[in-house]
This record gives C-alpha cells, structure tokens and sequence, in this order.
C-alpha cells in the first residue's frame, strides 16, 4: 500500500494514453494470450492480497502527529498528496499548529517548553546545535531497513551524522554560488567569469558604470553581513569559529583569513566596484540584480526566480562558484533543510513520524513534486539530496547550472559553527570596517571577538557541551 496513492497519480498520464486506443481493435496474436492471462492472474493475487494490507495497516493504534506549518507554500498540490499519505496511513491524523516565521528554527524552544511538535524541518544552520543538545531521535532503525536510503547523497547524509548516527533526513539543497550578469559582462568585454578574487575586482571595474547606475560588485554591508562574509573567510583558508571534540566553540575572529576577507572587502570599496549605497539591504540587492542594476555577487539558486520576477532576461544570468581567494579554494555554503524526529515523543509518535518523513523524501513524491513545480515556469536550480534524480531531470536549465550545481556539491559546506550565536557580532565588525575607510580590520575583529567572549561564548558552550 505504501506510495500506492502517488503511484497512481503519476500513472495517469499513461493511462489517459492507453484509454485514447481503447476503440481500435486490437491485433489477433495468439502469443499474446499467456501475458494476458498472467496479467489477470497477477491483478487477482494484487486485489486478494490488499485487504489483508489494508487491515493490517487498519489494526494499528491511532496516532495523532503534531506538526508545526505556516500559511505560506499552501497550495491545491500540497493539499492533494496530504490527502493521499492520510488515505494511505488512516491510522495517522495530522494535528497541525500554524507557526509563522520558521517554525524549524524554533524547534529547540518547543522542546524545552514541552510543546514541540512530533517532527520538523529545520534548516541546515540549526543541526549543530541541535545534535549536540540531544533533542533529535536517531533515524538508523527506519533508515537500516528503507530501500531508499541508499539513494540519499552521501555528502549530506554525513553533515547529520554523529558517532555513526543519523539525526536528519536531508530534504532541500540550495547551495550558494556566484551570480553574474551575462548582458552587462559582455557589454563591458568581459568574457568568461571570474576565477579568483583579484579576477573579479578587475571585472568589476570594467563592469562598473555609476552614470547608468550599474554597480560592478555587490555584497551584504547593511544587514546580515556575517552571511557572506564567511564565504570570503573560507576562501581565503580558515573560520571564524572552531568546534571542538566536545562541543564547545572557540572564536577565531582574529584567524589570518577572517583579516585577509577583511581587506578584501575594503579593497572592493576603495576601487570603486562595491555599491555605493551600503545602506541596501539583502532584498535590495537581489532585486537590483534583477534590475540588471548588479554585474556580480553572491547568489543563491533559488533566487533565480525572484532575479526573472524582476525583469531580468532568464538568459543573462550566469551562475558558477565563487572566486577562489588565497587559498585557492572556491568554498562556499550548502543551505537546506532536513526531517528530523523529536525524541521526546512517544514510540508511536517516531514510528508516524518516520511515515511522515519516508513519504515526503520518496523519490515517488519528489517526481511529482517537481514535475508540478516545472508546469509554473521559472524554476530555481536546486540540489535534490539524491543521487538517482536531478533538479535538471525536470527543468531544462543550461549547461553551466548542471555542472555549477554538481561541483557545489563537493566544494560547499555548512554555515560555520555557532553563527545563529555569535553572527551578531562578526555583523558589527564587518559593517565598521566598511563604513570607516580607515578601520584597521585587525583591531575591529579583535574587539569584536573579546565582547562575543565577555557576552555570548560561554552561555552557548554551556548549553551544547556533550
């Protein structure tokens, strides 16, 4: 019975097709009879052999899952498969709490609270923390036994594995990588993408046009600053914070690398590619990218859409990894979310759970789900965490989002350790730095490390000490 609702979904293409020759009459072939009779044969033993299924499936307990949801991403589609895992699971009712912003992100709280719901979808970003407070139920005793999960990419799958345990069902990828303007390159004589830093600040300047508004280089210097400027930091060989053995963090705001970014990022400012107003906001800048107002800047896949929503051609955005810096790494970030199981529930509870999660990670749902996402236009290039189907199965992209999105695979990593924590803090470093020509970047991030330290550092190893 299991998937037998989305089998049936996506079988009626090809029964509308087998209908449209029901009135011909068909060929006299005697061989034909044996297949035709192992069929009926085959179609009986089915038929007999489902309400044993079914009441099987009827004899278990009720059991109500808890699930927190928005109003967002609420559609005719997502209310037709609930519909069908409900019919195929009527032992499971779904008890759903609206929980706007990201219900994932505040996981943590609910179970503290006692209020959190039986699973969730958390972003990439919060797995460390959560792993490391013991929160999460491992799924080895559903995924040991699952003929899927040998299909589930094995980068990912190791991100949320710990001491051989595996606390998340990897379930969207969007890595992030470097968006350029294809038009705005070619009118500047610019023929191919940057590869290193120094390569795209000497696109940039040929880019650069502030008399038309054309901003050569764009990067977060209002808000979130800390987001990209990690990327920076890894590019150039280090991090902003360590994880240790056992948990706990130690800052490394003063690492060679952190300053190296640092420079870098004066650098764009004092030649005169970065955009002028540093008051714009992340937002902002991707709509001005769509604008065709951006030569280059960090980017995300799944801002493709929102870019084309603006005005820009489809065709004109050029997507590839990031600039390498001195270390000669191209490092850039994997962002997501993954299914994960709240350990505090009841048995019953994990085992509807892992229901829940085995049917909405299937590659049965996830070929409906795209193929009904390609009937909307402007698809976004996205990572499936999969290796037996690709976004590119569904959409026809270009060639370089294929190879781009395969190479991000390898080269892209988590966030780094403790940013939901300590972000704040490389945020203030990172906009003095901009703003104040003359910042010493040494100083700044120094400061900047010893009042995370004095504010925020031990709290957070308290809390996720193992």
């Amino acid at each position: 019975m299991k998937k037998k609702a989305l089998a049936i979904a996506l079988s009626l293409c090809m029964t509308a097709g087998l209908m449209a020759g029901c009135g011909s009459k068909p060929a006299e072939n005697t061989a034909a009879e044996p297949s035709e009779q192992a069929a009926e044969q085959q179609k009986a033993e089915t038929e007999a052999a489902a309400p044993e299924t079914e009441a099987a499936e009827m004899e278990k307990e009720p059991v109500e899952l808890t699930l927190w949801v928005t109003s967002r991403n609420t559609d005719d589609f997502s209310e037709e498969i609930e519909n069908q895992f409900l019919e195929e699971h009527p032992w499971i009712t779904l008890n759903k709490v609206v929980k706007e912003g990201d219900p994932g992100n505040e996981f943590y709280q609910g179970v503290a609270a006692g209020n959190a719901p039986d699973l969730a979808n958390c972003s990439f970003t919060m797995m460390n923390s959560y792993m490391a407070a013991g929160i999460l139920e491992p799924l080895n005793a559903y995924t040991d036994t699952w003929d899927e999960w040998g299909n589930f990419t094995k980068e990912y799958v190791d991100m949320f594995t710990k001491d051989g345990s595996v606390y998340g069902l990897p379930a969207t990828v969007s890595p992030m990588l470097f968006g350029y303007n294809k038009a705005l390159f070619e009118a500047a004589g610019v023929t191919e993408p940057p590869k290193t830093w120094d390569e795209a600040i000497e696109a940039a300047k040929k880019v650069n046009d502030p008399s038309n508004q054309i901003t050569g280089y764009a990067t977060l210097a209002a808000e979130w600053t800390e987001w990209f400027f990690q990327y920076y930091v890894w590019q150039a060989g280090g991090d902003l914070t360590k994880e240790n053995a056992d948990g706990t963090a130690e800052l490394t705001f003063t690492d060679p690398a952190v300053i190296e970014a640092a420079k870098y990022y004066q650098r764009l400012r004092s030649e005169g590619v970065l955009q002028s107003d540093l008051t714009l906001k992340f937002g902002d800048l991707v709509a001005n990218f769509g604008l065709g107002k951006v030569g280059m800047m960090p980017f995300a896949g799944d801002w493709v859409s929102e870019a084309i929503s603006n005005g820009i051609d489809p065709d004109d955005i050029g997507l590839c990894l990031p600039p390498a810096g001195p270390s000669g790494d191209q490092t850039t970030a994997i962002a997501g979310t993954c299914y994960v199981i709240n350990a505090k529930s009841d048995q019953a509870k994990k085992d509807a759970a892992w229901e829940f999660i085995s049917y909405y990670t299937s590659k049965a749902y996830l070929t409906a789900y795209f193929e009904n996402l390609a009937t909307k236009g402007a698809p976004n290039p996205m990572i499936i965490p999969r290796d037996d189907m690709s976004v590119t199965d569904f959409y026809e992209f270009p060639e370089e989002y294929k190879e781009v999105l395969e190479a991000a695979k390898v080269v892209g990593r988590l966030e780094f350790y403790g940013k939901a924590d300590f972000g704040s803090y490389v945020d203030r470093a990172v906009q003095k730095i901009l703003v104040d020509p003359n910042a010493d970047p040494e100083k700044e991030f120094a400061d900047a490390q010893k009042l995370c330290e004095t504010e925020a550092l031990d709290a957070f190893n308290e809390a996720n000490k193992r």
